[in-house]
Formats: structure tokens, C-alpha cells, sequence
């Protein structure tokens, strides 16, 4: 139960302060905390509503709060969409515990909804918990994306609350639901269960299935009005699956057209004539695809 991982009120309140300023010996706080109380959450108020993050979630201590959350990568994706001339529905795929949607909903005046798909459960739970209360419409699912129905084998660290690293492993058995976009698509037509606008937004954090969730979703990419991505490029992720940053471009693009920018290198444009890492530094990036 969620419940069991809040702290008391005037202890949050407190730990609130301590994430959101800058003081001596925060990451050896963090540290202690984490071996402490690593099965705890702390609960920010974003846009007058509640969002936890887990204790352990250095990131959340670095960035000085979740409304704060690597805002040089992720604001560039709301500017984008705040172009948009029409409403859009949003796909968190790897979502966590629904930062990203988070920061969309707050700064997206074209937001009409989102799908939340996560596999974790210990991550699906705190999602759930934040993103029940945002002014849109949202669907939660417990699940992975890739090109497939089944299940899979699910790798995280069991000492976690969550673990945004956590990858699925196709071996043809586990305990993990893995659906593609377009077959979840055609059971929600068949349900009449969620609404989803002719422009899309993909933010893609998928550990490793990021060509495999593309394929998965051909019809969806396909049949939209617009589509913008946000798919974020690892090398680590890549060694292990091997591949590069253009098998990724290059799958997306067998669908349509799209123009792709380095928003943590002020919107830097990407020459498809040659490889990412030609242009950029090698690094952990996320990048934004513009469909024509």
C-alpha cells in the first residue's frame, strides 16, 4: 500500500525543503535516507496537487524538486507542443511515476490526455497515485511496449522503488504483460474505453525496446495528423542491444517524415546524412522527432 510509504506530514514538509535547496552534505543525506528509508516517498505539491518521488531517486535531490526535472531536456518537448494548433493526446511510454506527464500537463495548454504505460510495479503504483488527480483525462497502464502481445522477464534492482533502468527481456515466459501500441490501440476502439487525438505525443524511455515498440505502433504513427517523439538516446542501452542512434531515426522514418532536434544542445538540428555521435558528444540524450 502506498499509504504505509508516506512520512508524516511535518517530517514531508521538511524533507521538501532539504530536496529543493542546495546545502552541505545533501548527497550524504540523500545517502543515508536512501539506506534508511529507501522504501519511502516524499510528496511535493505541483500545480496545487500531490506528487511523491522516491527517497532514493537522487535525481529528485539534484534537480531540487519533480517540477524541476531536468527542465533544460524536457521544456524544449512542451515548447514544441505548445506550437501545436491542435489538441493532442500523450504517450508516456516508460513512464515511472509520471514526471514526464507531470511537466506536460503543467506546461501544455493543447493537452487533452494521456496513456501511462509502465511495467514496474513498485513504479505503477506511485504513478497511479500522481497522476489521479491531474485536471485531464488519464489512462494508467501496467504494462511494457514493444512489437508483441505476451509476457516477458522484467530486470530491475529489487532494492528500489523504482527503477527507471529496468528493462524486459523477450525469453517467452515471466510474470510481465508486454502489449504493442497498435494492438491496445484496436482493443480500446473495441471498448469505446479511451479517446485519443489526431496528434500524437511519444515520449519513448523504454530501456532497450525503443525499435521494437516503433514497430509495434506502425498503424498508430501511421494514421495521426501529427506525430512528435521524444525518445531518448543511451549509450549504455544501445551496447546492450546493439544498436545506434540512426537504427532508431531510421524505424521511425519507414512511417513517415520526420526532423529530429538535440534539446539539451539548444534544439540543435540532426543531419540524418551522418551519424548522431558525428555531431554531438557521446551522451545520454533525449531527442525530439518532428513529423512533416
Amino acid at each position: 500500500m502506498l499509504l504505509s510509504k508516506y512520512f508524516p506530514s511535518w517530517i514531508n514538509a521538511i524533507l521538501v525543503f532539504l530536496q529543493k535547496v542546495e546545502w552541505r552534505g545533501k548527497h550524504r543525506f540523500y545517502l543515508w535516507m536512501s539506506k534508511r528509508y529507501g522504501n519511502k516517498v516524499i510528496t511535493h505539491t505541483i500545480d496545487c496537487r500531490p506528487f511523491s518521488v522516491p527517497v532514493g531517486e537522487w535525481c529528485f535531490w539534484l534537480e531540487k524538486g519533480p517540477e524541476n526535472y531536468y527542465l533544460k531536456e524536457f521544456l524544449p518537448f512542451c515548447e514544441v507542443l505548445n506550437q501545436l494548433d491542435t489538441p493532442f493526446t500523450l504517450f508516456d511510454l516508460g513512464a515511472d511515476i509520471g514526471t514526464v506527464s507531470s511537466l506536460v500537463a503543467v506546461h501544455c495548454k493543447q493537452l487533452k490526455n494521456i496513456v501511462a504505460f509502465e511495467p514496474n510495479p513498485k513504479s505503477f503504483e506511485i504513478l497511479s497515485a500522481n497522476l489521479h488527480n491531474l485536471a485531464q483525462p488519464v489512462k494508467c497502464v501496467k504494462s511494457a511496449v514493444s512489437n508483441f502481445d505476451g509476457f516477458a522477464t522484467f530486470h530491475a534492482d529489487p532494492e528500489r522503488l523504482n527503477d527507471h533502468e529496468g528493462y524486459i527481456v523477450n525469453s517467452g515466459e515471466g510474470d510481465t504483460i508486454v502489449t504493442s501500441l497498435d494492438n491496445w490501440r484496436a482493443k480500446q476502439i473495441l471498448a469505446d474505453d479511451v479517446s485519443l487525438e489526431e496528434t500524437l505525443a511519444l515520449k519513448i524511455d523504454v530501456e532497450g525496446q525503443e525499435i521494437q515498440l516503433l514497430k509495434g505502433a506502425k498503424a498508430l504513427i501511421e494514421s495521426a495528423h501529427r506525430v512528435i517523439v521524444l525518445i531518448e538516446v543511451h549509450p549504455e542501452v544501445l551496447n546492450r542491444t546493439q544498436h545506434a542512434p540512426e537504427d532508431l531515426f531510421a524505424t521511425a522514418e519507414q512511417y513517415r517524415e520526420f526532423d529530429w532536434i538535440v534539446p539539451l544542445l539548444q534544439n540543435k538540428q540532426v543531419n540524418r546524412k551522418f551519424s548522431l555521435f558525428e555531431q554531438v558528444p557521446l551522451g545520454q540524450y533525449d531527442i525530439i522527432g518532428i513529423s512533416r
